[in-house]
């Protein structure tokens, strides 16, 4: 007879066998079970590389608690930030953020969450403002903090002697029990990224929201690779750039029929390292694709910073994307070089690298999904512009509470205008708007949301003459 989730959350608390939960083999205790998922690692790892513990509890706010361990004999102090303030959006004041108005979130913490609860930084900001919290030391020289949190992917780093807050984010180190997929025997290939992230399954006893396809990957794994392409007139580093490309599981270079390619931009203060880091993006796809939710797809993630124009616009990294990273790509992979087999998304400073790319090489890509950004103020279309954002899927994604739905400084105006100016103009967009703020929660669901609904898909609107 088969066994329900919730049937399974309630055996792992009363049997001392395994039970399979999202698909992960939790090995239980009367008392708590710990999981073996990415991130997290067994009681009996070592000393100096400890690594986190997440435990099935069936206790708690979540039914599951995390123990962050670092290893640090001589330290006097260490400090874990974590990415775990949630705001309650059924007791906010307001649900959106407008132009005259932010709506500021409560910073509830692990303990006070509740179903519904979600990840928003606090204050509500477009900076990574987490909670900062002391660890205490064991004789072993092992600094631990234990806290409940519910189904996801977070996002946390190490403070060792600082006096670090939730601003602080020079000198944080990432956890070196758990690295990130570039490390190989603490060496980095490509940049070393300062924090480390670590995925929590659901308890349905406890109504949190299923975020498994965001876990270890179950089934066949697809591939990273940090690799380098000349890139003239590219500043820092000279004349090069980087990218990180994912292939898909099974990922042939000799398949009858080449991959779509998904171009997938990061935001401000990142680089190409984002999005397989802080967004999940190997789990995500792996686990997408392994389902049958999306077709395979090569992805290719640019490093859009270091030029030497700091334009709003861009325009020096639209130039080598077309000129230099569309031939690298296209000769190095098995991938399609239609314009209908690409799509281009990217969050908050990724998103406005979307919207110009659309506005002004349309005809590049058959799928535009625009993250947490808007049009540029004073933005008017050409006929030309809208004839052929006609001929694109556009889709575009925000948290309800992002401080960008009020505009962005000089930048743009906000999704919910964009949303507004382009239907105006003719342009069918498909929207997705979830509770959060500017943050990697938001960004991942968005993700999936686009591959699903959006990219690589036939039009959600066409002119169909119906039969006599």
């Amino acid at each position: 007879m088969s066994m329900t989730r919730r049937e399974a959350a309630r055996a792992v608390a009363a049997t001392a066998g395994s039970v399979s939960l999202a698909g992960l083999t939790l090995g239980a205790s009367p008392a708590s079970a710990v999981v073996q998922g990415r991130g997290s690692t067994s009681e009996k790892s070592s000393r100096k590389k400890p690594g986190p513990l997440v435990r099935h509890t069936g206790k708690g706010a979540t039914g599951y608690e995390v123990t962050f361990r670092y290893y640090a004999p001589t330290a006097k102090r260490v400090q874990l930030k974590g990415e775990w303030y949630f705001e309650r959006p059924s007791e906010l004041a307001e649900r959106l953020t407008g132009p005259d108005h932010l709506v500021q979130t409560p910073g509830l913490l692990p303990r006070q969450w509740r179903p519904g609860d979600v990840p928003a930084a606090h204050p509500n900001s477009t900076s990574p403002l987490w909670p900062v919290v002391d660890m205490a030391k064991g004789r072993d020289g092992v600094w631990t903090y234990t806290t409940p949190l519910p189904g996801g992917v977070y996002t946390y780093g190490f403070f060792v002697d600082a006096q670090a807050d939730s601003t602080t984010t020079t000198g944080q180190l990432p956890d070196p029990g758990n690295p990130t997929w570039n490390v190989t025997d603490g060496v980095a290939d490509g940049r070393a990224v300062d924090r480390s992230q670590i995925y929590v399954p659901s308890d349905p006893e406890f109504n949190g929201a299923d975020h498994s396809w965001q876990g270890p990957t179950r089934g066949k794994r697809g591939k990273l690779r940090h690799v380098t392409y000349a890139s003239p007139g590219h500043v820092v580093p000279a004349d090069t750039n980087y990218l990180v490309v994912y292939t898909p599981p099974g990922y042939d270079p000799q398949r009858s029929k080449p991959y779509p390619t998904l171009y997938l931009s990061h935001g401000g203060g990142e680089d190409e390292m984002g999005w397989s880091t802080q967004g999940d993006l190997a789990d995500i796809m792996d686990n997408l694709i392994n389902s049958g939710e999306v077709q395979p797809m090569v992805v290719v993630m640019p490093n859009a910073t270091g030029y030497a124009s700091s334009a709003a616009d861009q325009q020096e990294h639209r130039t080598d994307l077309i000129d230099r990273v569309f031939p690298w790509v296209e000769e190095h992979y098995n991938v399609s070089s239609s314009a209908a087999d690409r799509a281009y998304t990217g969050l908050s400073a990724g998103g406005m690298r979307t919207v110009f790319l659309l506005l002004h090489n349309t005809e590049q890509f058959g799928y535009y999904g625009i993250m947490s950004a808007g049009l540029p103020p004073g933005t008017t279309f050409t006929e030309a512009q809208v004839t052929a954002m006609k001929q694109v899927s556009v889709y575009l994604g925000c948290g309800w509470q992002d401080p960008i739905n009020a505009g962005f400084s000089t930048l743009h105006r906000g999704p919910f205008r964009a949303v507004r100016d382009l239907t105006e103009a003719g342009v069918h967009v498909q929207t997705d708007f979830i509770d959060g703020g500017h943050s990697w929660h938001v960004w991942r669901i968005l993700l999936k949301d686009f591959l699903t609904r959006v990219a690589f898909l036939p039009p959600t609107s066409a002119s169909v003459t119906w039969g006599a």
